[in-house]
């Protein structure tokens, strides 16, 4: 397609490795705990068949001047560009990093907050991306969801800050995710000011990663995320005895954790963070 990509760079392409295997026991059933996820990765790829069907049967402009985001197009009132182009890519590559991002990131972060921030926090960082884009660079019309998935990891970030991520390209360095997102939000940043495009949409990308961090910040900001998901990993593994007997109720546990799963941390009763909080101290009793 003749647009500039909203592209999830193969060279800068991030991998959350912090996680250990005991800590993928909390991704029991992804689908179930995270039920938006799989919607959204199963809608992008619907719509790249249906995308390539369009461009086979000679409908290349029409797809262009009507689904893509354009600075024309929004000034002829189609508002609705904003978010079909989050479900458009330039090539099968541009998509299948996009969705790598997407399904790696995405994951814990829709455990944390729940379906509905989940959802809200992408679809607003493509369309912030996308209006930065406008602002910044409406010379060509721009494709990809790289703007929603910069939201996501802007988001990550924010609620993970220590939890350890690396670079493909340097596979064996891993730093925290506060480091690393921050500096790829700075090289994007770099970019779009020395104006090297390359074809690709920077503003998207930073407008994307803002709003994603604007919205935690907002909505969560008073939360400490990363200790609930360490509770969450330990728990969920630590199940002990002593002198036969259980000392943290299980069942209560379990019924706890799926409640963030479903609904995220805002869901729970002063009650249920007092439990969870009392068999945290008592995981890590255990563990010392």
């Amino acid at each position: 397609m003749d647009a500039v990509e909203a592209s999830f760079s193969v060279r800068f392409a991030i991998v959350s490795l912090g996680m250990s295997l005991a800590d993928r026991v909390w991704y029991r059933d992804w689908r179930r705990s995270t039920p938006a996820l799989p919607w959204l990765l199963g809608a992008s790829l619907g719509a790249f068949v249906l995308q390539k069907l369009i461009l086979w049967a000679g409908g290349h402009r029409w797809l262009v001047e009507w689904l893509a985001l354009s600075a024309s197009g929004i000034r002829h009132g189609r508002f609705w560009q904003l978010l079909t182009y989050q479900f458009l890519h330039g090539d099968l590559g541009h998509l299948f990093f996009n969705m790598l991002g997407l399904y790696l990131i995405g994951r814990e972060l829709e455990e944390a907050i729940g379906r509905r921030h989940f959802t809200l926090l992408y679809f607003l960082s493509g369309v912030l991306g996308g209006l930065g884009f406008i602002w910044l660079e409406p010379h060509a019309p721009c494709v990809g969801a790289s703007g929603a998935v910069f939201g996501v990891l802007a988001a990550f970030a924010l609620l993970f800050p220590k939890r350890e991520m690396v670079l493909l390209v340097f596979p064996f360095v891993p730093l925290p995710a506060w480091l690393l997102v921050s500096a790829y939000v700075l090289l994007e940043w770099l970019y779009l000011v020395g104006n090297l495009g390359g074809g690709i949409a920077h503003s998207a990308h930073l407008g994307g990663a803002i709003a994603g961090a604007v919205y935690v910040r907002v909505v969560f900001g008073s939360m400490e995320f990363g200790s609930v998901r360490r509770w969450m990993g330990r728990v969920s593994r630590s199940w002990k005895t002593r002198g036969g007997e259980e000392t943290v109720d299980r069942e209560e546990i379990d019924r706890i954790l799926d409640k963030i799963a479903r609904q995220g941390l805002q869901s729970l009763t002063p009650g249920e963070r007092r439990r969870l909080e009392e068999a945290s101290r008592r995981v890590r009793g255990w563990e010392r």
